[in-house]
Parts: structure tokens; C-alpha cells; sequence
């Protein structure tokens, strides 16, 4: 763990000389309060009057009232240095008394504090929490810099999956009885210092993934950039010509786990009960490409993965964090008869297993006459139609799992045939750039 931290701050942190993103220019610039746009769908800080409160040393238009995830309605609030740290101290405050204390690693001064130039609230890591991004700037001599201090927020259960274990003695973690905890990657902090994304929060609020490539590479896993090529390279193995049910017959790369291996997803669906068979690749660790396994029975249809979106359910624990995709499979059983089901993929140790959920038949029994309809879930239950629709909120919803919507971008496998390795790769690489989940 200690070489690669020597390689990184060796390679990439040049530029820190006395303080991560140290230069003889001004970096700080003026920085104003970072507010996110309301389309984002982000928690956004507005500025509010620091609250009377008994507590010393809040730094006013760096302190604000948020709505935070299992916290509720609270004060963060942003205090002046008092100890010989030098550092400024971020608290959250109810009831005019401080309730967290955000952490903060040990150390003595080094450089002088001159303000906290930005605050703001996202789901930075992408886990269904809101994050806390702060930017502080530091002076030495006549020069100035910003630091990110980067606060990710823990999941109900307090336990955060780490991808790589290698880097836990980066981690500085709190503690605390009252709600969720935070912690810092101080590893992902001095990414973003050596990559000089620190002039404002917008300059990195969209840095996770590639953070997440970087770390991946030092852990010896290939960069998604890389991935996506070698999928391009091998396609004589996954995009050959089809004769049945090729009424569509597409591909995706998405990203359905959180290992930093992209998912390439290839599907074809048609025929007169309009079957859809799917195939799910991934890159190993040696750089060949894996076909996953799957739960689903030869011969019976597959749910009808070519969506442009789909719900996901997602949970966590110490195992790591698992996504639950809803889908969907409509088939034509016989003339008057179509069978409905709904279920969810999740891929697991490389293994894709479907889990149904619910199904509904519908038969039209003669001309004119209404639909005969019955649903019911997967222990047998009956559900009316709007209980069958509701099904995966009902089910999901239950258990605590935070939902969110998945968006896909699928390109149809017969435009490769006339690409050489470099187009097929951009190709693919455009697919995956569609992908996204909010």
C-alpha cells in the first residue's frame, strides 16, 4: 500500500509542494457558494442566517439548514480553526448543540487557513446518499490553494464495501450514535489535488468514475477505457449472425456492478411468441473476456432487456452493494392468451441471476368480449392490476432499498460489420457514455 501511495504521490502529485495543489498562483479565485442546479435532481444549499446558537466560531455563508438523508433536518456548520491543527471544523448542529463531528486527520499545522471557500451537498459516490464537498484554502507565504475535503456519507447500516482494501489506511471515519456516519478518503482527496480539478466543486463534482478507473488501475484491474477495447477486439465472439428471433438484435455496455468492470450486454428478440435471449460479458482480471452465467432455463423466453430505461433497486452491506434491475417479459402464449412477468436482475460473483417477482395472464375469450384478467405474486398470492404494476416498490420498497432509474443506450450489433477494431471500440465506447443511473 505504502509503494503505491510513493508512485502516485511520485507520478501525479508533483504540483503539491507544501499542501496538496500548492502553486504560486491564486487558486482560490474568489470562491463562491457552490449551488447545484434544481434539474439535477441534487440537494442544493441555499445560504441562510447562521442560527443563534451557543456554539463558537461559525463561519457565517459557509453554514446552512439541510434536509440529510436519515439526519432530518439539521445545521452544518462550518467553524474557524481553534486547536493547533490549523484546520477549519465542519459539525452538524440540532437543538443548539452539535450532534456530529465530521472527521478530520491528524496533524499538525503546517500552512494557514483562509477560509472555506465552498460548500455543497450531491450524491458524489454514486451509493444513494448526499455526500458533504467543501473546498478550504490555505496560504503560505504569498501563495494560496484549495483543499477538497470530502465528506461520503455511510449507509444506514454503517458499512461502506470497499473495493479496494488496500487503501483503508487512507480512511479517516466518525463516529456516531445519533444518525449515519461520514468518512474521508484522503486517497481520493489527493487525486484530486494532483489532477487539479480543486479551482471550484464543480471542477470535480463529477469525478467519481474516474477516481474509481485511477484506483482501479493501481489495484491491478484494467481501466475501463481498456475493457471497452477488449470487448471490441473480441466481437467476432459476441456479435455473430443469428437466425431466429432477430427482429432486434442489440448490444449495451453499462455499468450493473461496483467493481469497475463494465457489463457488455448482448440481446436479440423476435419471433411470433417474440422471445428475447440475452448474453451477459465481462472483462477478468487477466484481460480475457468471460461469458457470465446465468439462472435463466434454455429454451424459456428471457425478460426483455432492450429498454432505454429500467428502475433499480439497490442495497448494502458487507458483502458490498448490490443493484437490483426491474424487468419486464411480455409474451404471446397463443392467439388469445399473453403472459406478463416481472422480475429483477442482479449480478452477483459474476453470476446473473433473475429473481421473479410477479406475473398476470390476460385471455380474450371471444370477439367482444373484456379481457379475462388474474395476477398474482411469487409465493402464489393474487393481486389486483394495480398491485401487479406497484409490485417491485411494494416488494423492494419494503425492505429499505433505495430506488433510482437506470438509463441504457443500446446500438444494433449488425452496424459493426464493416468496423475495423479502433471504430468499434469508439462505438462502444459511446454505448457505455450513454449509460447512467440517478
Amino acid at each position: 500500500m505504502k509503494n503505491i501511495r510513493l508512485l502516485f504521490l511520485a507520478g501525479t502529485l508533483a504540483v503539491c509542494i507544501s499542501g496538496c495543489g500548492n502553486t504560486k498562483e491564486n487558486a482560490a479565485q474568489e470562491l463562491q457558494i457552490e449551488r447545484m442546479e434544481e434539474e439535477t435532481g441534487e440537494t442544493s444549499a441555499e445560504e441562510t442566517e447562521t442560527q443563534a446558537s451557543p456554539i463558537d466560531g461559525i463561519i457565517e455563508g459557509q453554514s446552512f439548514e439541510i434536509q440529510l438523508d436519515d439526519w432530518g433536518e439539521v445545521f452544518f456548520a462550518s467553524l474557524y480553526p481553534t486547536d493547533e491543527s490549523g484546520r477549519p471544523a465542519f459539525v452538524l448542529v440540532r437543538d443548539e448543540g452539535i450532534v456530529y463531528t465530521f472527521p478530520e486527520p491528524a496533524g499538525d499545522a503546517e500552512n494557514e487557513f483562509v477560509e472555506v471557500g465552498a460548500v455543497a451537498f450531491r450524491d458524489y459516490n454514486m451509493d444513494g446518499k448526499t455526500d458533504v464537498l467543501v473546498l478550504v484554502t490555505y496560504r503560505e507565504g504569498e501563495s494560496t490553494w484549495n483543499e477538497p475535503a470530502i465528506f461520503l456519507q455511510e449507509n444506514s447500516d454503517n458499512m461502506f464495501y470497499m473495493d479496494h482494501p488496500e487503501f483503508l489506511d487512507y480512511r479517516i471515519e466518525g463516529n456516531t450514535q445519533a444518525g449515519p456516519s461520514f468518512y474521508r478518503d484522503t486517497f481520493l482527496e489527493e487525486f484530486l489535488c494532483a489532477r487539479r480539478l480543486t479551482d471550484s466543486i464543480a471542477g470535480f463534482a463529477d469525478s467519481w468514475t474516474a477516481y474509481v478507473d485511477y484506483a482501479d488501475s493501481l489495484s491491478g484491474v484494467l481501466s475501463t477505457e481498456r475493457q471497452i477495447k477488449l470487448f471490441a477486439e473480441n466481437r467476432d465472439i459476441w456479435a455473430d449472425d443469428i437466425a431466429y428471433a432477430d427482429d432486434r438484435y442489440c448490444f449495451t455496455v453499462a455499468g450493473l456492478t461496483n467493481d469497475g468492470r463494465p457489463t457488455l450486454i448482448v440481446a436479440n428478440q423476435g419471433g411470433t411468441g417474440n422471445y428475447t435471449y440475452s448474453e451477459f460479458y465481462k472483462i477478468d482480471k487477466n484481460g480475457e473476456m468471460q461469458k457470465l452465467e446465468t439462472s435463466f432455463q434454455e429454451g424459456e423466453s428471457q425478460p426483455d432487456l432492450i429498454e432505454e430505461s429500467m428502475t433499480v433497486y439497490s442495497s448494502w452491506s458487507k458483502e458490498g452493494m448490490k443493484n437490483h434491475f426491474i424487468v419486464y417479459d411480455a409474451l404471446k402464449d397463443s392467439p388469445d392468451t399473453y403472459l406478463y412477468q416481472i422480475s429483477s436482475l442482479n449480478i452477483t460473483d459474476d453470476f446473473v441471476l433473475e429473481t421473479p417477482l410477479a406475473s398476470q395472464q390476460v385471455i380474450y375469450e371471444g370477439e367482444g368480449s373484456s379481457a379475462r384478467i388474474t395476477s398474482e405474486d411469487c409465493s402464489g398470492n393474487t393481486l389486483t392490476e394495480e398491485e401487479f404494476e406497484n409490485f417491485p416498490d411494494t416488494y423492494y420498497g419494503n425492505m429499505g432499498l433505495a430506488k433510482s432509474t437506470a438509463v441504457f443506450q443500446w446500438m444494433d450489433v449488425k452496424s459493426l460489420a464493416e468496423m475495423d477494431d479502433g471504430e468499434a471500440a469508439e462505438a462502444l465506447w459511446q454505448v457505455y457514455e450513454g449509460f447512467s443511473m440517478y
